[in-house]
């Protein structure tokens, strides 16, 4: 342990010992929110687990009885933004196929588009080489909840189908959104993206529409107005 590292915890530290059960879900909060802090600022090389704990106001002790190793830890933060970011969606029943297709992509872009959203896809895709044989993958910060989000708009009166609208919800992704997370990651402003992207998923929803893609999901009247 780096020497003013150990003088830092020694500052922080309270009282020793293992944390009541009550509060074995602060201290999982508590090491999180550091290692997610410490790792979009510092990068992977740059965060030790001794710094995440002093950040956390918990022992080294409490990281590597959660967690394997400063890779696990790293999954873990990408599990948790992935939990907060895609989740929560509330499709409106009563609202038309390509409309419910529209606010699912402006929820994806929103989400896809934030900072630290963002920094972290850098950082995954930065460190794809340190995590060939294991560990978080790129297509997982973006692209496989947001198809998952856009595929259950489109089966939303269907869920046995869901599976079907995956092939059209890909389609939508790669049309409409991987090209702005691009040009995000690439240092475009993400306010200018957003602007954009109203137009952007319109276009999209009218090109799957003029292929066919959409055919398989007409809706009938009463589908459409919630009535079903």
């Amino acid at each position: 342990m780096e020497p003013e590292v150990e003088q830092q915890r020694e500052q922080k530290r309270g009282r020793g010992g293992r944390p009541p059960a009550g509060r074995e879900g602060d201290v999982d909060r508590r090491l999180l929110a550091a290692a997610t802090k410490l790792f979009l600022e510092r990068g992977y090389d740059g965060t030790s687990c001794d710094q995440v704990a002093l950040d956390a106001r918990a022992g080294k002790a409490s990281i590597y009885a959660r967690y394997a190793n400063k890779q696990a830890l790293f999954s873990a933060v990408v599990d948790t933004m992935l939990a907060r970011s895609f989740d929560g969606d509330d499709v409106a029943a009563g609202r038309p196929l390509r409309e419910r297709m529209a606010a699912a992509g402006l929820r994806v872009l929103a989400d896809a588009l934030h900072p630290d959203a963002v920094a972290l896809l850098r950082l995954v895709v930065a460190e794809l080489p340190r995590f060939s044989q294991g560990g978080p993958r790129a297509d997982q910060l973006v692209w496989q909840p947001a198809v998952r989000r856009v595929a259950t708009a489109i089966a939303l009166h269907d869920p046995s189908r869901i599976d079907a609208a995956i092939a059209t919800a890909e389609r939508f992704i790669d049309v409409a959104v991987m090209p702005v997370v691009m040009r995000a990651m690439l240092g475009e402003p993400a306010e200018q993206l957003l602007a954009a992207g109203p137009d952007r998923i319109a276009d999209a929803i009218v090109l799957l529409a003029a292929t066919g893609a959409l055919d398989d999901w007409a809706e009938s009247p009463d589908q459409e107005s919630g009535n079903d």
